[in-house]
């Protein structure tokens, strides 16, 4: 339930490329690539204007990765379950449900092999589909009862048309 790795590869690639222009090389240093790519994705988050900017100084850059990157929605997420073919993940305001994939790894070992997880990440359209961002912070279980009440919501949604697989799907 990961996209495919070619599409992947220039997505991170992408990504990183714009998200290390928004930090300074003393920022990045002494820190993993993860933890400076969550920062600079806050930033991207707290001034979505950043992406115009560097794309006016990087015409040669990926465009449709970079339109990938606008369309990125950050929040904090359910994951409730994966099945054959995507995870099911729900915001916390439960407006919809989304069927997403994983950059490179699946969500359910990016929320430590449990389902009823609560994380902050980011959910894009990448190829026609929802894709998790990779980035996966502030991760905490939901108890049964929750697990329970979101796994009703879910049902809804899914009932009232509001489950989706990607933008045109």
């Amino acid at each position: 339930m990961v996209i495919d790795s070619e599409l992947a590869h220039r997505f991170i690639d992408a990504y990183m490329a714009f998200l290390a222009t928004l930090l300074s090389e003393d920022e990045k240093k002494g820190k993993r690539t993860a933890q400076w790519l969550v920062i600079g994705r806050a930033r991207f988050g707290a001034d979505r204007a950043t992406l115009a900017a560097y794309r006016d100084a990087n015409p040669d850059a990926d465009m449709d990765m970079l339109d990938a990157i606008a369309s990125l929605r950050f929040g904090r997420w359910v994951y409730l379950k994966d099945t054959r073919a995507y995870s099911v993940l729900l915001p916390l305001d439960c407006d919809a449900a989304l069927g997403v994939l994983g950059l490179t790894e699946r969500l359910s070992e990016m929320a430590g092999g449990y389902s009823g997880v609560v994380f902050r990440t980011g959910v894009m359209a990448l190829g026609g589909r929802w894709v998790c961002d990779g980035l996966v912070e502030e991760r905490a279980m939901l108890g049964g009862n929750y697990r329970k009440q979101y796994a009703e919501r879910y049902t809804a949604l899914r009932a009232a048309g509001a489950f989706t697989l990607g933008p045109e799907r």
